[in-house]
């Protein structure tokens, strides 16, 4: 109808836009379990890797999912819906106790959970096998036992996320098992064998959905003998912590960032490595934006296309983010 000369639409003219669909492509890594305790404990295993980015050709191997995996798929998410976001903290390091290794924490978006990294077996006779504390997105090495006639297994990965944890095979100064990464299982470690080769991290994955291609998620390395010159084994390339022992010292944290396991200890009563924090990348159209809870700490980057995020922390496991 006509009324002072304006013209006035009837119900119905106006309609509002719904929730838009779009593609989402991720990497999520759960923070890495810490080093076992003990004389020789058994390196901390990598934080689970699931990724559904494929890398560029140059790109290093391996440089899909953890634990040999398969690229996933791409997420299909909605504009104006919340999503769970959660970076896994690493598990805190540990001395004088001979309680089990920290395991890591699990690391979120979505529906996408990668499983915290399993803990370092204890050494010096406190662990005759693996116990549910080693098991994770990869396992946690066993540490060095009084048996020179048995083996014992280390932790088991996780399929599709990261692979096992070293085993000990007896009380040598470099029997310890090595934590596993995400690309590759913890070095086993062998009565009387080189220190150099034996009880390391497994490696980890490379990636470049963050622009340039970084390895993550390597093992943690086994704990030497404090009363021998053994030093500890090397972590796995990727954010491993070395082990404590010998000429060396201290065990050594796995990175921040990088869900990399703790080092081992040396001795009873010296501090193990802990493991490295998680992270989370999402990678979504340049025309879609992300705004995300109070709690989040994230950066962001936008290049042919696509809006790549890294987030690095969160405060809580209640955080979300939410895309328009």
């Amino acid at each position: 109808m006509t009324s002072f000369g304006y013209n006035t639409l009837g119900f119905g003219s106006f309609t509002s836009r719904g929730p838009v669909a779009f593609d989402a492509s991720f990497l999520v890594i759960a923070g890495g379990g810490a080093g076992g305790q003990g004389e020789g404990g058994g390196g901390g295993g990598a934080g689970g890797y699931r990724t559904s980015h494929t890398s560029a050709g140059g790109v290093s191997s391996p440089k899909a999912s953890g634990g040999g995996g398969s690229v996933e798929s791409v997420l299909s998410l909605n504009t104006a819906q919340a999503y769970t976001v959660t970076i896994g903290a690493g598990g805190a390091s540990q001395s004088g106790s001979h309680t089990n290794a920290n395991q890591g924490n699990d690391s979120v978006f979505a529906t996408i959970t990668s499983i915290k990294g399993g803990g370092g077996g204890r050494g010096e006779d406190r662990q005759s096998g693996a116990t549910s504390n080693n098991n994770g997105g990869s396992g946690g090495g066993h540490g060095r036992y009084n048996s020179e006639d048995s083996v014992f297994a280390g932790g088991s990965g996780t399929a599709n996320q990261g692979y096992n944890g070293g085993s000990a095979t007896g009380d040598g100064a470099t029997d310890a098992g090595g934590g596993g990464g995400a690309g590759a299982a913890g070095s086993n470690g062998t009565s009387n064998a080189d220190p150099d080769s034996e009880g390391d991290g497994g490696q980890g994955v490379y990636s470049d959905i963050s622009g340039s291609s970084v390895q993550r998620a390597g093992g943690g390395g086994a704990g030497g003998q404090s009363s021998t010159a053994a030093n500890g084994a090397d972590g796995g390339s990727g954010g491993g912590g070395s082990g404590g022992g010998g000429n060396k010292g201290a065990a050594d944290n796995g990175t921040t960032n990088t869900g990399g396991g703790g080092g081992g200890a040396r001795s009873e009563g010296a501090s193990t490595g802990s493991g490295g924090s998680g992270l989370v990348v999402i990678k979504i159209p340049d025309s879609r934006s992300a705004t995300f809870s109070s709690g989040v700490t994230s950066s962001s980057s936008t290049g042919s296309g696509y809006t790549t995020i890294l987030i690095t922390a969160t405060s809580s496991t209640s955080e979300t983010v939410t895309f328009s």
